[in-house]
């Protein structure tokens, strides 16, 4: 489903569903209405909003807050590896090729094998894992005796190659990580809550009524579909791609020519 029908989806079911539950109480509680009787259901309706508006809008921030983790955990990720292709020609030149395409080879298993299983298997792709591996193997062969120069540069080869496996590992949890339940719980039953509590205030007018609940239930759907569509970082209509992935191999070509 794309982001309009999913919009339309969440925020149409939340506003008719305050629509007509203003319909229905309007119906079930007309002949019920006594003095002061919405004096006192607004002042706790007024209460039970306050706490799930606040309780809403902390949770849309966590969402944002890990979405956003996300996207700069990959933009990381991109951005070392075109660190790690530049540490390559410090090396000797035989070695410093191979290692050249091994990085290639990861970042093409990233975009084409990777990315579009983000979020189903926790262990990612194969053939990232191989590519790492092939780092570290073809490492592995370089002679040990070294120069100063060239011992400073495999040093910070490897810590780079490090801070690249970390992020892959983190971007692996997170594509595979959701929300807690009792999260979701406390989002969509605290908003059943709040607008069933609307349906017992009694207005003497129908149609405001009913356009108010329906805009409030329009504005619980809202938040609740941004918490659905960033929820899911790598899926979803705002899914994370691997641009950053593409970018980093363009700059690996503007280094192979010398740019």
């Amino acid at each position: 489903m794309d982001a309009l029908g999913l919009a339309l989806l969440i925020i149409g079911f939340a506003a008719i569903f305050a629509a007509g539950g203003i319909v229905f109480g309007r119906w079930a509680i007309r002949r019920h209405v006594a003095a002061f009787h919405n004096e006192v259901l607004i002042s706790l309706f007024a209460a039970a909003g306050i706490v799930y508006a606040i309780l809403l809008g902390f949770l849309v921030v966590v969402v944002w807050e890990a979405y956003d983790d996300s996207h700069r955990n990959v933009a990381e990720e991109a951005a070392t590896l075109v660190s790690l292709y530049s540490l390559t020609y410090g090396m000797e030149a035989n070695h410093g090729a191979e290692m050249r395409g091994h990085i290639r080879e990861y970042t093409n298993a990233v975009i084409h094998d990777e990315w579009p299983k983000l979020g189903e298997a926790s262990d990612g792709s194969a053939k990232a894992r191989r590519a790492i591996g092939d780092i570290d193997r073809q490492f592995a062969k370089m002679d040990a005796a070294t120069e100063a120069a060239d011992a400073h540069v495999d040093t910070e080869f490897l810590r780079t190659k490090s801070a690249i496996v970390s992020d892959r590992n983190q971007r692996l949890l997170e594509a595979s990580d959701t929300i807690p339940w009792i999260m979701w719980l406390g989002a969509i039953g605290g908003g059943v809550i709040v607008m069933t509590m609307s349906f017992f205030i009694y207005m003497e007018r129908a149609w405001p009524h009913v356009l108010m609940t329906s805009l409030m239930g329009a504005l619980v759907g809202l938040l609740l579909y941004i918490m659905v569509v960033l929820s899911t970082p790598f899926a979803g209509p705002l899914a994370i791609g691997p641009e950053h992935f593409r970018a980093a191999l363009q700059v690996m070509d503007d280094d192979d020519k010398g740019n």
